[in-house]
């Protein structure tokens, strides 16, 4: 019984030295490891597209790569990510295979940490003037019977999927429907104003009330579907 117990304990102790945390959990891993290794496992185009502050691109494509993982430093933390989860996975079983134990993984990838608008690097954000302060929004979705605000940001991956369906819509339901697009990068006072922390948001105004909400990526069946 001892010897269950006891393997039980190690077992758990090893499988917590390999970590697939949330991305504010990953967060704050990162800045308490004054020593982390931060591996970015994209293609270098991926990577120049936006990425994790202090990354290291480290292409999980290419053909020695558990021989360049095999250089970091195994008394160091490693952190690593991928666009939403999948190549991650397969860095991590590598490193684990390679001798590393203080493994982190970040659950949904660079797309997550994106989404909830944390620091990233490599990105050009919009410097312009807000166009809408909170007064001005509140005055328009007061007049209309049926309103559509995309929050989204031009960095943002998710976002940049839904823009056609968005111009489509907006087309679509002229006259019947007013479907707006918001930019978290110059609209912080609106976002605190709508509870906005993650990117794409949705929110669907109903003669001047908020009645829906959504978060996350959408396709175009599923945001007309919010204006039947």
């Amino acid at each position: 019984m001892k010897f269950i117990l006891l393997s039980l304990l190690l077992g758990a102790a090893v499988s917590g030295q390999a970590q697939t945390v949330s991305a504010d959990t990953f967060a704050t891993q990162l800045k308490q490891s004054a020593q982390a290794q931060l591996i970015d496992v994209r293609t270098p185009a991926e990577f120049a597209d936006g990425h994790l502050p202090n990354a290291v691109n480290i292409n999980s494509q290419r053909p020695d790569f558990s021989q360049a993982l095999g250089q970091l430093d195994k008394s160091k933390p490693v952190f690593v990510y991928c666009m939403s989860g999948g190549r991650s996975k397969g860095a991590v079983e590598t490193l684990r295979e390679l001798g590393y134990t203080d493994v982190h993984e970040l659950r949904g990838g660079y797309l997550k940490w994106a989404s909830k608008m944390m620091p990233v690097a490599g990105v050009t954000h919009s410097t312009a003037k807000p166009e809408w302060p909170v007064a001005r929004f509140d005055s328009l979705r007061q007049k209309q019977s049926l309103l559509m605000v995309d929050v989204y940001a031009p960095w943002c991956g998710p976002c940049k999927k839904m823009a056609p369906a968005i111009v489509k819509l907006q087309k679509e339901f002229t006259g019947s429907a007013t479907i707006l697009k918001v930019n978290a990068d110059t609209e912080k006072p609106f976002l605190a104003a709508y509870q906005v922390d993650e990117l794409p948001t949705i929110l669907v105004f109903r003669n001047g009330k908020l009645v829906d909400r959504q978060i996350g990526y959408r396709d175009e069946a599923a945001m007309r579907a919010l204006l039947k």
